[in-house]
C-alpha cells in the first residue's frame, strides 16, 4: 500500500471517528432533578409501606424514606421516571434507623421493574455510593427503598449528583458509521483516478 493511499485511510478513519465521537458527546440532558428529571416528572409510589419522598432541596437532591407501617410483611417505596437513551449517574447516601441492620431495608435501583441492590446487607446502618448505568428510551427507572418487615424503623437514601447524560440510538451510530464509510470509499476513488491520470500525463 502506498504511503498516499494509507494517509488517506487513515484520515478518512480519523474523520469518521471524530464525527462519532462529537454525536455521541452529547451535553447533559439533566444536571440535578431538573429540566426533563424535575421532581414533577417522577412517580411516587408506596405498596404496602408508608413512606415519603422529599424533594425540598431539588434539583441538587431529593430523599427517598421507606416503610414501617408495622405490618410485618414486605414493602415498597419508589420514585420512578421515563428515560431516553442515557447513561445515568448518582450518588447515594443510605441510613437505616433499624437495629438489626441494613438487610430489612435495602436500597437500589430500579430499570422496568427489575430491583438492583446497591446498599450492602451485611454493612453499616450508614453506607454510601455512586452507581451508574445505561437506559434506553422507554424505560421506566429510579429509586427504591424496600422494607423486609415494616417494623423497627425505616431507612432514607440522599440521592445527589443526579446525571443523565443522552447517549445516540444504535441506529443513528450505525447510520453514521455507514455514511463515513461510503465518503472514505468515494475519497479513495477520486484520489486513484487522479493518480491514474497524472501516470498518463507524465
Amino acid at each position: 500500500m502506498s504511503n498516499k493511499l494509507l494517509a488517506t485511510l487513515t484520515a478518512g478513519t480519523i474523520g469518521l471517528v471524530g464525527a462519532a465521537t462529537v454525536i455521541g458527546a452529547n451535553p447533559a440532558q439533566a444536571a440535578g432533578f431538573s429540566g426533563s428529571y424535575a421532581p414533577s416528572n417522577w412517580t411516587f409510589t408506596n405498596l404496602n409501606a408508608d413512606g415519603f419522598v422529599d424533594t425540598s432541596n431539588a434539583p441538587e437532591s431529593i430523599t427517598l424514606t421507606g416503610g414501617d407501617n408495622l405490618s410485618g410483611a414486605f414493602g415498597l417505596t419508589a420514585y420512578t421516571t421515563a428515560a431516553v437513551n442515557s447513561l445515568v449517574s448518582f450518588n447515594w447516601n443510605y441510613n437505616t434507623q433499624d437495629v438489626d441492620g441494613p438487610f430489612w431495608d435495602p436500597f437500589g435501583f430500579l430499570n422496568n421493574g427489575v430491583f438492583t441492590q446497591l446498599t450492602d446487607p451485611n454493612g453499616s446502618q450508614s453506607q454510601s455510593g455512586t452507581y451508574s448505568t445505561l437506559v434506553k428510551a422507554g424505560d421506566i427507572f429510579g429509586f427504591a427503598v424496600n422494607t423486609l418487615d415494616n417494623i423497627v424503623g425505616p431507612a432514607s437514601v440522599t440521592i445527589s449528583n443526579f446525571e443523565a447524560t443522552q447517549v445516540p440510538e444504535p441506529a443513528s451510530v450505525l447510520g453514521l458509521l455507514a455514511f463515513g464509510a461510503l465518503g472514505a470509499g468515494a475519497k479513495l476513488k477520486r484520489n486513484k483516478q487522479q493518480v491514474v491520470a497524472n501516470s498518463h500525463l507524465n
